[in-house]
């Protein structure tokens, strides 16, 4: 075997205890009363065994009564003035926790006042006996027959002889800057490229994995996290073309065994590259050099399971741990976007991130902004129909729309009142002709009747893809035309003359680049309640026209205002500058930051009084929750509650960015106080099982908080 010392070496070697007989636990409990380290006491049989790490089963509240936690620490001795439990047994050979991964996790659940063990969820998969008997096996093998875990050059992560990637001198100097911990906020190029192995991606995908495949070549590992299935596929098509590195997939796609066995090569002491979703920046990558973050304005990076934490933020935080005294080697940030979010424009603001130059983009024209919409013959005004005719003439098209299903919208035949879903009041649309139902619950509406004036009838409005791709086969008879969204995705369609209707997000990557690409709806989505509809259109258009040929054209086919303008003239960052000064005005984020505070009408009082008279902190609110009536009228069978329970209040909570340690700190000590309290464990669940109501809840940095 090699030395101590030699990076390549899998020895798993955590912290051991040595004299110390006093183990620090994290239990795994979402509770957040629960979420500090507990004292144990080592046991003889254990102390030769056991890590820093390890996963472990410890008694609690009763010696019959186990439950599993990691070990963080050892002490000699305890503060606790009894006789401490001893660990009952080590689940598997593998320290889990590295201790990078639990500074991150901890300072990642601090700052989002949540607990570490709902981050470590997401960063750790279930532990699979089989496969990590496997791995231990093939690395015992390969251990034996080389002396090192793998035939790995000294010199870096990468093989020299491996012809396929050499960065340039740019590429080298950026990866250099990376590992330094440099932080940079770039804009790729539009455009389709082709792969040497044949497949077509986007241009953004060769910049962003010749980024990484450069830090790896200094022997240090990278991180890649996407939004969806469709950027990871481009990247891993466009890594293994260029091959000259380890590429571990962590997404959700996989089965749990490949999810385990992709985070036990993750712990190995050697560098590789990840690639995956938005909990792929939690992955304990062997000396990390930089993390990679593609399109962090799409909201699938935000994780829907508590504390919400946005990658973005987490990888943010990673960062900035790295930096700290004793932290090891620094960890450089990549955001690329063809649409910059208006977090990262406000770090580039602030001088926190540098601004990469802008690369080439797609030409873009207005069709007729001062008409509308529904003066045109067709579903697009006659400029844009001339373009897709011109186009389809020599390739595909792509026209973007709003919305899926037939139509997305209806009224009241009588009196022309928007019509919503008697259940839970969201809007009743059309996924097919004569079938209407909710966008929200899904119930069909066969029996709807007006509420205002008693009509039975509804008239559609708008058009969804289904409909326009109708409509296309009357205006464009004789040429394919082929439908992408969420019930008919297409990932890639060839160089052939077709004309693609997709909704935004859904659009397929097309051979040599569409001919040109039409973006309909621009008044529906600019109209959408919510304080982010104008940089979400932005960067809804910009990744529609970043799929157009080198040559090709893209068409706003209608509307007006600030953010077309920015798009048609790419100014983009003008408008985002403009953007952040308004927020700023009025203190909305990210010029601020919030957080979400509901429950109970007292819950929510004491929770807002334990923030005092800081300086810097408002509150707006509380007032009651908007809830759908679903929600809390029937139990958990679906019968009817006897006896509804009071609804909720919430109260948004802003302050500063210096401020957040104590904001959070002092929310999170009043969840702790309503979760642990005699009132709450008086009340324990309420009826049929389901959770305490009132409940005190925080969300921090919601994206949605103000929308309407």
């Amino acid at each position: 075997m090699t030395g101590p010392g030699d990076p390549q070496v899998p020895d798993f070697e955590a912290e051991r205890p040595g004299e110390r007989r006093v183990a620090r636990v994290l239990l795994d409990s979402s509770l957040p009363q629960l979420d500090h380290l507990f004292d144990y006491a080592v046991p003889e049989a254990l102390a030769g065994e056991i890590r820093v790490g390890h996963r472990v089963r410890v008694p609690f509240r009763s010696q019959q009564r186990n439950s599993r936690g990691y070990v963080i620490g050892f002490a000699a001795r305890s503060d606790f003035g009894g006789e401490l439990q001893p660990i009952s047994e080590i689940v598997g050979p593998v320290p889990q926790l590295p201790p990078e991964l639990w500074r991150t996790a901890r300072a990642v659940a601090d700052r989002a006042g949540g607990s570490a063990c709902d981050i470590l969820r997401l960063a750790i998969p279930q532990r699979m006996v089989r496969v990590e008997k496997q791995f231990l096996a093939a690395l015992e093998e390969s251990c034996g027959a080389t002396g090192t875990a793998e035939a790995e050059p000294r010199g870096g992560g990468r093989d020299p002889s491996d012809p396929r990637f050499s960065p340039s001198v740019a590429e080298r100097e950026t990866a250099e800057s990376l590992a330094a911990g440099e932080r940079f906020a770039v804009l790729p190029p539009h455009g389709p490229t082709r792969l040497g192995t044949g497949e077509w991606v986007g241009a953004w995908a060769v910049s962003l994995a010749r980024a990484a495949l450069a830090v790896h070549a200094l022997g240090r590992s990278a991180i890649i996290a996407v939004p969806d299935y469709r950027d990871l596929d481009q990247l891993r098509d466009t890594l293994a073309s260029l091959g000259g590195a380890e590429v571990l997939r962590v997404d959700a796609r996989q089965s749990k065994g490949e999810r385990y066995a992709a985070f036990l090569r993750t712990l190995v002491s050697k560098p590789c590259i990840v690639l995956g979703n938005r909990s792929a920046v939690y992955a304990p990558a062997h000396r990390l050099g930089a993390i990679f973050l593609w399109d962090d304005g799409d909201p699938l990076l935000s994780e829907p399971l508590a504390p919400y934490v946005h990658a973005r933020d987490a990888a943010l935080v990673r960062a900035s741990l790295s930096r700290e005294e004793d932290a090891g080697e620094p960890i450089g940030l990549w955001f690329g976007a063809h649409a910059r979010s208006v977090e990262v424009q406000r770090l580039v603001e602030i001088g926190y991130v540098r601004a990469g130059a802008p690369a080439r983009r797609t030409r873009v024209v207005h069709a007729d902004a001062s008409v509308a919409p529904e003066a045109f013959a067709g579903r697009v005004p006659d400029f844009a129909a001339q373009q897709l005719r011109r186009g389809i003439a020599d390739g595909p098209v792509l026209v973007q729309v709003a919305a899926p299903g037939y139509s997305p919208a209806s009224v009241c035949g009588g009196c022309g009142e928007r019509a919503r879903c008697a259940s839970c009041g969201g809007p009743i649309g059309f996924r097919s002709p004569g079938r209407g139902s909710c966008r929200w619950c899904g119930d069909a509406v066969a029996a709807w009747a007006c509420p205002s004036c008693g009509n039975r009838s509804l008239q559609q409005r708008g058009a969804g893809s289904q409909r326009t791709v109708e409509q296309f086969r009357r205006q464009f008879s004789g040429f394919r035309i082929l439908l992408s969204d969420g019930d008919h995705p297409h990932e890639r369609v060839d160089s052939r003359p077709a004309l693609v209707v997709a909704t935004r997000g859904a659009e397929p990557i097309a051979a040599g680049g569409y001919r040109a690409v039409v973006l309909l709806d621009a008044e529906r989505l600019l109209g959408i309640e919510s304080l982010r509809a104008g940089e979400d259109c932005l960067r809804w258009w910009q990744n529609a026209a970043a799929l157009a040929a080198p040559d090709g054209i893209v068409v706003m086919a209608s509307g007006g205002g600030p953010v077309v303008r920015a798009f048609v003239t790419g100014n983009a960052e003008a408008w985002l500058r403009e953007e952040l000064r308004d927020r700023q005005a009025l203190r909305y984020p990210p010029s601020v930051r919030v957080a979400s505070v509901s429950g109970g009408p007292s819950e929510v009082e004491r929770a807002l009084a334990a923030l005092g008279e800081l300086p810097g902190v408002d509150v707006l609110g509380p007032a009651p929750v908007a809830e759908r009536s679903g929600d809390r009228a029937r139990g958990a069978d679906g019968t009817p509650n006897p006896s509804p329970e009071p609804g909720r209040y919430r109260a948004i909570v802003r302050f500063d960015y210096s401020l957040g340690d104590e904001v959070a700190k002092r929310l999170r000590a009043a969840l702790v106080a309503d979760a642990a309290g005699a009132s709450s464990r008086a009340a324990g669940r309420g009826a049929r099982g389901r959770a305490r109501h009132t409940a005190l809840r925080l969300r921090f940095d919601d994206r949605g908080v103000f929308d309407g």
